[in-house]
C-alpha cells in the first residue's frame, strides 16, 4: 500500500513539474508515438560528452526516463543492469535519461548505484517533453530502424520472459 502511494505521489509530482514549465504536454499524446519514428535528440552523458539517439541506429534501444528521487525508478535499476548484461555483445542498448534538475545529484547517485548502461541528463526536461513523458519511469522500446514499437508506463520487470521475447523479436 505504501509503495503504491509513493509511486502515485512521484507520478503526480512529475506531472505537475511538466505543467509548471513552458508548454503543456498532453498525457494522452504518448499513445500516438507508438509505431512512429523516435524523435532524435542530443544530450550530454555524465562525462559531458554529447550523445545523439541517432548514434544507436541499427540497435534495439530501451529508452528509459527516470529520476534519482523516484522510488520505482530506483527499484528498476538492478533489473535494467541485468537486462543490459544479458544482451551484452548484441545490437541492444539501454539509454537512461535522467529528468533531475541537478547533474551533480545524478553523478552522486550513479556513484552509489552503478549502472551498466548509458545515462544522459535532460536538463530542463526538453527531451522528456518531446517524448510526452508525464510520469516516471516511462520507457520506450525502439527497433533497429529507430521506430518506437512499445511504451511502458511505470515500474517494470525488465528481466521477465515477456520483455526478453519482445527484444529477441527485434534483434
Amino acid at each position: 500500500m505504501r509503495r503504491q502511494a509513493v509511486r502515485t505521489t512521484a507520478m503526480v509530482i512529475f506531472f505537475l513539474l511538466t505543467l509548471s514549465g513552458k508548454g503543456f504536454s498532453n498525457p494522452w499524446a504518448i499513445d500516438e508515438m507508438v509505431e512512429k519514428e523516435a524523435s532524435p535528440f542530443t544530450l550530454k552523458d555524465l562525462g559531458g560528452r554529447q550523445v545523439n539517439l541517432l548514434d544507436f541506429r541499427g540497435k534495439v534501444v530501451l529508452l528509459n526516463f527516470w529520476a534519482t528521487w523516484c522510488p520505482p525508478c530506483i527499484s528498476e535499476i538492478p533489473r535494467l543492469n541485468e537486462l543490459r548484461e544479458a544482451y551484452a555483445g548484441k545490437d541492444f542498448e539501454i539509454i537512461a535519461v535522467s529528468t533531475d534538475r541537478s547533474l551533480s545529484a545524478v553523478k552522486k547517485f550513479i556513484k552509489k548505484h552503478p549502472v551498466s548502461f548509458v545515462v544522459l541528463h535532460d536538463e530542463g526536461i526538453k527531451v522528456s517533453r518531446k517524448y510526452n513523458v508525464f510520469s516516471i519511469p516511462t520507457t520506450f522500446l525502439i527497433d533497429k530502424k529507430g521506430r518506437i514499437v512499445e511504451k511502458f508506463l511505470g515500474e517494470y520487470d525488465w528481466t521477465s520472459p515477456e520483455v526478453r521475447k519482445k527484444i529477441d523479436e527485434l534483434l
